[in-house]
């Protein structure tokens, strides 16, 4: 089982811990561990893509850990439809629970309720299956994307 498994399943028991009307903290901490898991499912990506699983931690990790919050968003807002499908259908994943999560941990107002948070959820799921489902040279050609710096 991976990180990011572990995340949505966390996830899940945290959206339906209460029977009855959900308490906002749960929710609020079930989508940030969506997000999370969605992130750390691309740095894994990043750095098996780049360096490889078998690396020393030494190697694999500074690559894991280049994976940059708002520039992975930046970049699949600026690829437009440029990408495959799949890869739109992540990075929007991506960009919505990057902006649900900064909702869940920093606005006070009244978050979402349980359907629309195991909704997100669901979609974290799929973005990170599709991006396990991609073919080599796509996830290859994402990793640089995501990791390399761009020059004018």
């Amino acid at each position: 089982m991976t990180m990011q498994n572990d995340l949505l399943d966390i996830a899940e028991t945290l959206a339906k811990l209460d029977g009855g009307r959900p308490r906002q903290a749960c929710l609020r901490r079930a989508v940030s561990s969506a997000y999370y898991a969605l992130f750390h499912a691309l740095a894994s990506l990043c750095a098996v893509q780049l360096v490889g699983w078998t690396k020393p931690w030494e190697v694999y990790t500074p690559i894991y850990r280049s994976l940059d919050h708002s520039r992975a968003k930046d970049d699949f807002n600026g690829w437009g439809r440029r990408q495959s499908s799949d890869i739109n259908l992540i990075g929007q994943t991506f960009i919505k629970l990057q902006e649900e999560r900064h909702r869940a941990d920093y606005h006070p107002e009244p978050f979402r309720g349980r359907a629309e948070t195991l909704d997100l959820i669901a979609q974290a799921r799929t973005a990170i299956t599709r991006l396990g489902a991609l073919p080599s040279e796509d996830k290859l050609r994402l990793a640089t994307q995501l990791i390399t710096r761009k020059r004018a």
